[in-house]
């Protein structure tokens, strides 16, 4: 049995690549705290917390062949901040069915607006997730979550300056793509 608690992060990861179920261990137990931790402190519910963890850790073995990390205890804070994301726009997605369903008040009044609204928001969307990576999220805790910049900025560990280049960033790029098919909806949305 070998002493895996001296391994490096690029030695388990070259293990678990090769299907070495200690390893994985290894690093399940190396990062299941910190994690938690981040997963913790901003969905403030211990069950949550502890799925979005075990989905990322359970990701990383599933996908461990076709993962390019680079460095494990990055690429893990990152996982996990996605997944905390989706975690709570989901959550408030449903809130909103709820709500609407609850008092019966939608903002549309046909079908066609509706079918329009969701063309427009599924373009909106395939556009955001074509942005890179941090600056998809930056975009989406600032326009999804409604976060301030100096909270985005605590939550990634960047600087205020930072966090505005992403937002600048973001909007130029969807108003090029986006402009001439959904300018009207684009001005409503940002």
């Amino acid at each position: 049995m070998y002493n895996y608690h001296s391994y490096s992060d690029e030695e388990l990861l070259y293990l678990i690549r090769e299907s070495d179920e200690a390893a994985f261990k290894e690093i399940f137990d190396r990062y299941w705290k910190k994690l938690y931790a981040i997963s913790y402190n901003r969905l403030q519910s211990r069950h949550s917390a502890e799925d979005v963890v075990q989905d990322v850790l359970s990701t990383l073995w599933t996908r461990r062949e076709k993962l390019e990390i680079n460095t494990l205890d990055s690429y893990l804070s990152s996982a996990v901040r996605y997944s905390i994301f989706h975690a709570v726009r989901k959550q408030l997605r449903n809130e909103e069915l709820a709500h609407t369903i609850h008092t019966g008040k939608n903002a549309f009044t046909t079908i066609d607006e509706v079918s329009k609204y969701k063309t427009a928001e599924e373009a909106v969307q395939k556009e955001i997730n074509r942005l890179p990576d941090k600056c998809r999220l930056v975009f989406q805790y600032s326009r999804e979550l409604g976060m301030s910049n100096s909270e985005i900025a605590k939550e990634l560990q960047l600087s205020s300056k930072t966090v505005e280049a992403h937002i600048t960033r973001a909007i130029r790029q969807l108003r090029s793509v986006l402009k001439s098919s959904l300018s009207s909806l684009f001005s409503l949305l940002f």
